[in-house]
């Protein structure tokens, strides 16, 4: 078990370069307050075949707009949100003792190991951000480059540096001030098979007391047979512990109907994550429109073992938490402030 504060160079440089498929990220978000509103900014670079080579800008600044219709709740578009996509982009990097490099488009990441920086050039939306770890990185299996075996065909590595975010937008003109919470990532892989996939949660949520980055993935195995995934960390910043994910249940208690799209997404989910010293339990509520990663597919022609027609959704969800840490000694901690993200993949039958 890693419990790493700093990155070494290695593990930020892209992984697999001389390989035809391949997948590398280099992730930001934050979570911020401005004008009284909750905000939130993803800014990405994709480098690879796998899921598409290209930069993802996107500023969310509306709560979710949601109306009870009856049979359904419907969750309709934000007009204030900001989404930007280049794709096909070149891909440069370079690397020395102290940091890597890595320019796609108006992106830049300058990644140390002690801290993070984003830059934006577009001329809408602008961004100069610096990441500093709020404590233990977190890794997927637990250690610094370790492989998971996600489905039946994909292996991932990475890690999740939970962090304090400083710096300064530019959107539309308008400098924005931003002192918040996010998430630099950094993960790769070199093989994926993205239709065997049913149901991921992927979800990383930051709390006065603490932070915690969790995966639950259902698929498919080449037979057609069940697949199950799960891993996650957290660390306790009142009790200074660091703890491994043993068991993970997700369960949606509330949907949504996403009217632009017509599919529903989980709205509020119950989250129970056990560990060796003690019990997870936190409840994730959608608070603003999801940014999409890929538009929702509607796959009339497609068939999977036997069935045809398929629906595709891969987007990132912002969402507040609430919950308590029980150590099995009875202690309990009360989690305050929650906010994060819920990564969702759906792929289901029409």
């Amino acid at each position: 078990m890693s419990r790493a504060t700093r990155f070494t160079i290695e593990e930020l440089t892209p992984k697999f370069m001389d390989q035809a498929e391949r997948f590398n990220d280099w992730y930001f978000t934050v979570h911020f307050t401005h004008a009284g509103t909750r905000h939130l900014v993803k800014l990405a670079i994709t480098e690879g075949s796998l899921l598409g080579q290209m930069n993802q800008l996107t500023l969310s600044r509306d709560p979710a707009a949601l109306t009870d219709e009856g049979d359904a709740v419907v969750l309709r578009p934000s007009s204030n949100d900001i989404s930007i996509t280049e794709e096909d982009k070149e891909l440069g990097f370079s690397s020395s003792e102290q940091e890597v490099r890595v320019e796609m488009g108006c992106l830049t990441a300058i990644c140390g190991s002690e801290q993070q920086r984003i830059l934006s050039t577009h001329e809408r939306f602008g961004a100069d951000l610096t990441f500093r770890p709020r404590g233990p990185m977190l890794h997927w299996e637990h250690e610094a480059g370790a492989v998971c075996q996600v489905t039946d065909v994909t292996r991932v590595s990475g890690s999740e540096s939970l962090s304090n975010v400083q710096g300064v937008l530019t959107v539309d003109g308008a400098e924005i001030q931003v002192e918040g919470w996010g998430l630099f990532e950094h993960v790769w892989f070199s093989a994926l098979n993205f239709f065997e996939i049913r149901s991921m949660d992927w979800i990383y949520g930051h709390f006065d007391e603490m932070y915690l980055y969790l995966c639950h993935t259902e698929s498919v195995t080449s037979e057609s047979k069940p697949f199950h995934f799960e891993t996650g960390e957290m660390y306790i910043i009142v009790g200074d512990d660091f703890l491994p994910v043993k068991s993970l249940e997700v369960e949606p208690e509330s949907w949504v109907f996403l009217q632009e799209f017509r599919r529903f997404i989980p709205a509020e989910q119950a989250v129970v994550a056990r560990t060796d010293r003690g019990t997870l339990k936190l409840k994730t509520k959608l608070s603003n429109y999801p940014l999409f990663i890929q538009e929702p597919a509607r796959l009339e022609g497609l068939t999977i073992d036997n069935v045809p027609g398929w629906s595709s959704i891969f987007c990132d969800v912002p969402i507040t938490l609430e919950g308590k840490f029980t150590y099995k000694d009875g202690r309990v901690i009360d989690l305050t402030g929650g906010v994060g993200m819920n990564e969702v993949i759906r792929i289901s039958p029409l």
